[in-house]
C-alpha cells in the first residue's frame, strides 16, 4: 500500500504573494495616474455640451455676431482650463455651418511614472460636440 505524502505548509510570504502585492500596487498606481485624465476628459466634454446649449438657445445671434461667438469660445476655453488642463497649446473652436454647430477642444497631458518604469507619455485628447439647431 502507498504511503500518503505530507506536504509542508506554504509560508505566508512567498514569491506568489509578493508578486501579487506588487501587481496590485502597480494597478492601483496606474488607476491613480489615469483615472483623473479620464474624468477630466468627461468634464471637458460636459463644458462643450453646456456651451452648445448656450449656442442653441441663441443660434441666430451667434451666427451673425463673430465677436460674441469668439467671446463664448474664450469663455469655454477658460472653463476647460479651470478643470486643471494646463496645456499652453490648447485649441478650441465653435463652428456654425448651416443648422449644424460643432464645438471642440484639443489638448494634451503628460503622464510620468516614477523611476522611469514606463517612458513619459503624452496623451492627446480631441473632443467634439455636434448639435443641430432649428
Amino acid at each position: 500500500m502507498t504511503t500518503p505524502v505530507k506536504y509542508n505548509k506554504p509560508r505566508r510570504i512567498n514569491v506568489v504573494s509578493v508578486v501579487l502585492v506588487a501587481l496590485l500596487a502597480m494597478a492601483g498606481y496606474a488607476t491613480y495616474l489615469y483615472l483623473p485624465l479620464y474624468l477630466t476628459k468627461h468634464e471637458a466634454y460636459r463644458v462643450l455640451e453646456e456651451t452648445g446649449s448656450k449656442v442653441a438657445g441663441r443660434a441666430g445671434f451667434y451666427a451673425d455676431d463673430g465677436a460674441a461667438r469668439d467671446e463664448l469660445r474664450l469663455d469655454m476655453q477658460r472653463q476647460i482650463k479651470g478643470l486643471g488642463i494646463d496645456d499652453p497649446n490648447i485649441e478650441t473652436w465653435i463652428e456654425l455651418e448651416g443648422k449644424q454647430v460643432r464645438l471642440g477642444v484639443v489638448y494634451s497631458t503628460w503622464v510620468e511614472w516614477p523611476f522611469d518604469v514606463v517612458e513619459r507619455q503624452e496623451s492627446v485628447y480631441e473632443l467634439e460636440h455636434t448639435i443641430v439647431v432649428h
